[in-house]
């Protein structure tokens, strides 16, 4: 009795699994041009991810968005996305620039944010939980 509680209890574990996240993300999915959407004063901020040189994942701004401060402290070939590190086999942690980046280094702060992303499709990337910290959405 025992043993068919076993295999129908490992049955249903198995059938219940999203087999989804079993399978490795590539990182190339990043490659291309994204918007962000849902980022407050980022809205609407195009970023093009490639790879560099060395083989690392940077995003260099590509258009920036009507916002003051971005316009301000911004501009087109700046490098927004500092680096994408694989957390899991779906899960990343990606570091953006933040906004006036040299002004927060004069006084000691931070100068990057750090975000858990991950792929909702191939077309959208989600930060934080539940996509909480807004989205890239990929236009190539």
């Amino acid at each position: 009795m025992k043993y068919v509680l076993g295999i129908c209890f490992l049955w249903l574990t198995l059938v219940g699994c999203d087999g989804s996240k079993l399978k490795e993300t590539p990182d190339s999915q990043f490659i291309g041009t994204w918007k962000l959407v849902d980022r407050g004063m980022l809205e609407g901020l195009e970023v093009k991810i490639s790879k560099d040189e060395k083989g690392n994942l940077i995003g260099l701004v590509s258009k920036l968005n009507d916002n003051k401060y971005v316009q301000l402290f911004m501009e087109v070939g700046d490098k927004f996305v500092s680096g994408i590190k694989r957390n899991s086999n779906f899960e990343f942690v990606l570091s953006e620039k933040r906004i006036a980046a040299p002004l927060f280094s004069s006084y000691g702060q931070s100068t990057t944010d750090e975000f858990k992303v991950r792929f909702k499709d191939k077309n959208t990337i989600v930060l934080g939980a539940n996509g909480t910290g807004g989205r890239y959405e990929k236009l190539n």
